[in-house]
């Protein structure tokens, strides 16, 4: 399968401008979302089910998992496994792998963050 930029869903959420494009209909198994962002995710939270692998094309920030803070840049990966809570700040353009394909029903919101 091919999926093009063009027929991406585009939305807005917690300050990241996001281009996703796949869902678990099309592949259960993982799901992938373009990512931009001038401040980072305002928002902490975690999945049950999903691991989040982010590859950061461009930029630089601080993710904050479970309370510990990891910096990243421009050609780092950085995953966070299914029920750890976490949050992002920076200046990035990435791309977030989710496996298996993120589903909202195994989202917990856990608190709006400042940044």
């Amino acid at each position: 399968m091919v999926f093009k930029k063009d027929k991406a869903y585009r939305v807005r959420k917690n300050s990241v401008d996001m281009h996703i494009y796949n869902t678990a209909a099309d592949s259960p198994n993982a799901a992938v979302v373009y990512q931009e962002t001038e401040i980072g995710h305002a928002e902490e939270f975690l999945h049950e089910t999903s691991d989040f692998i982010f590859y950061i094309i461009e930029g630089s920030g601080v993710w904050v998992i479970e309370d510990e803070e990891y910096p990243a840049e421009g050609g780092d990966v950085v995953i966070v496994p299914a029920g750890k809570r976490f949050y992002y700040r920076g200046a990035l353009k990435q791309v977030c792998v989710t496996a298996p394909a993120w589903d909202e029903q195994h989202e917990k919101h856990i608190r709006n963050v400042e940044l």
